[in-house]
């Protein structure tokens, strides 16, 4: 059973997410053969201001992209 996670800047509506799993649905079904209903797809939203580099916690203020 395929359990597939998906790490992404938070931001993205439900309709990009839904497709992002069927998407991935999709190839993995493909690549190993086994029934959609196999594969679980977890979609994490991270927020801009929960990551840090070199120690520093950085900011959506301060910079769009990470």
């Amino acid at each position: 059973m395929p359990i597939i996670e998906v790490k992404l800047w938070a931001g993205l509506d439900d309709e990009t997410v839904g497709r992002i799993i069927e998407k991935q649905t999709e190839a993995m079904c493909e690549a190993v053969g086994c029934p959609p209903e196999a594969v679980t797809v977890i979609v994490h939203q991270i927020p801009k201001n929960h990551f840090g580099v070199a120690g520093k916690q950085r900011s959506p203020k301060r910079d769009e992209r990470p």
